[in-house]
């Protein structure tokens, strides 16, 4: 860590990483969008990372020192996921806040699989459906705020797609 003010502007989705150069010193943050606390740490050398996943802005001091580290970091933009399209389907509504509903363009009944993954890659939910007339209503209320990307199996194959969970 170093001295005053330090601004930075990332992607959501991107980590931070803050080495100390020597003494005492934690990270915390103190307002915005994230929430962190790196603990204290000693010496030179340890780091302490954190990836930002929501919009916004972030400040952040050491407790220690807090007129002389501190800092700002801004998020902006979505995560950029690669989609992949081996079959048509749509979300409704996107950003979501309790059901989202996929409705299918070419597979009108038959089993399929939802997996739901934050930007880190973590598995949030899975769930096995039978789809009926071409459309499925999944309850994601339980997510936290915050970008996912749903993996869609049926027999025709795999498709992905990213959804915002207000």
């Amino acid at each position: 860590m170093s001295s005053t003010n330090q601004q930075i502007t990332i992607n959501v989705g991107d980590t931070v990483t803050w080495t100390w150069g020597g003494g005492t010193h934690n990270l915390r943050s103190t307002g915005g969008t994230e929430s962190f606390d790196s603990g204290y740490y000693t010496g030179p050398g340890p780091q302490f990372s954190y990836t930002f996943n929501t919009p916004g802005v972030t400040t952040y001091i050491c407790d220690p020192h807090p007129n002389s580290m501190y800092g700002t970091v801004t998020v902006t933009g979505t995560a950029s996921v690669d989609e992949v399209n081996l079959f048509d389907f749509s979300f409704f509504p996107n950003p979501v806040s309790e059901i989202i509903n996929i409705k299918f363009e070419n597979i009108v009944n038959g089993q399929i699989t939802v997996e739901i993954y934050d930007v880190l890659g973590k598995l949030n939910s899975k769930s096995n459906t039978a789809l009926i007339n071409n459309k499925v209503s999944l309850d994601v209320s339980s997510l936290s705020k915050g970008i996912y990307i749903a993996k869609v199996y049926s027999e025709d194959g795999v498709s992905v797609r990213r959804f915002v969970k207000d």
